[in-house]
Formats: structure tokens, C-alpha cells, sequence
């Protein structure tokens, strides 16, 4: 898939008419409308399909945005300590969620109640990235 046409047809040939498929629409127009944007979450996808769709329907297609099929964005994982941001690795966040500990990658110090102190956003992908630089 290397044009915006071709990933509308491959979400409408996966999912068929359905709200999941134009909130996928909907979110691949929003990356090729902002091509400088690198740090999405959440709220910020929230507002591209407005109230249109319930929560249930967004998360729903966020799994098929970051899958195989589309691969319109990229999961990724930052630990805020004291208005500080530092990266994390999924498998980082992988082994936190399976020892229930994290450890501050940059100090090695213990993070207590690291659950609230680590957040997930989003990024456009490679392929995202590849469209907005040869149709803008």
C-alpha cells in the first residue's frame, strides 16, 4: 500500500461498511492532514471522531490501526516522573505489566506505583510518514 486509496480499500475490504472502518478513515485523514504530528494519544483521537462514535467503537479499531493489515500508527510507551519524560521500550513495558516493578531506565531507581506514571501514546508509522512525504 503505498497511496491514501489503497488503504481506504484494504480497511473497506477487512472491515466492510462499518463505524469501525470510518473511524479508521477518519484517523488515516487526520495523519495525512497533519504531517508534522509525532506524539498522539488518546484525547487526541477522541477528537478526530468527535461524538460521532462511542468510546467502545474507538477502541475497537485501535488494535486494527496498529496491526499488520493498516499499520497506520505505532504503539509507544513514556514513563513521567516529576514532569520529566523518558522513553520506554514495549518490552520494557512488557516485563513492568509481568514482574510488576519498573525500573527508571535512565537511573536504575526503583519507580513506586509505576502504574500511574506510565502512559501510552501513539505515532504515525513508516508507511503514514512514506504517504505524507510524496503526496503533500
Amino acid at each position: 500500500m503505498n497511496n491514501r486509496q489503497q488503504i481506504i480499500t484494504q480497511i473497506n475490504k477487512d472491515l466492510g461498511n462499518s463505524s469501525k472502518a470510518e473511524i479508521c478513515v477518519a484517523i488515516l485523514d487526520y495523519l495525512l492532514r497533519s504531517p508534522k504530528i509525532s506524539h498522539i494519544t488518546y484525547g487526541s483521537l477522541r477528537k478526530v471522531v468527535s461524538d460521532k462514535y462511542k468510546n467502545e467503537d474507538l477502541l475497537a479499531a485501535i488494535p486494527y490501526i496498529t496491526g499488520d493489515s493498516t499499520n497506520l500508527l505505532e504503539v509507544n510507551f513514556e514513563l513521567i516522573i516529576d514532569d520529566e519524560t523518558i522513553p520506554l521500550t514495549v518490552s520494557e513495558v512488557k516485563t513492568a505489566d509481568r514482574t510488576k516493578t519498573l525500573y527508571n531506565p535512565e537511573t536504575g531507581e526503583l519507580v513506586e506505583n509505576f502504574e500511574d506514571k506510565v502512559f501510552m501514546y501513539f505515532s504515525p508509522s513508516s508507511l503514514v510518514k512514506k504517504i505524507t512525504l510524496t503526496h503533500v
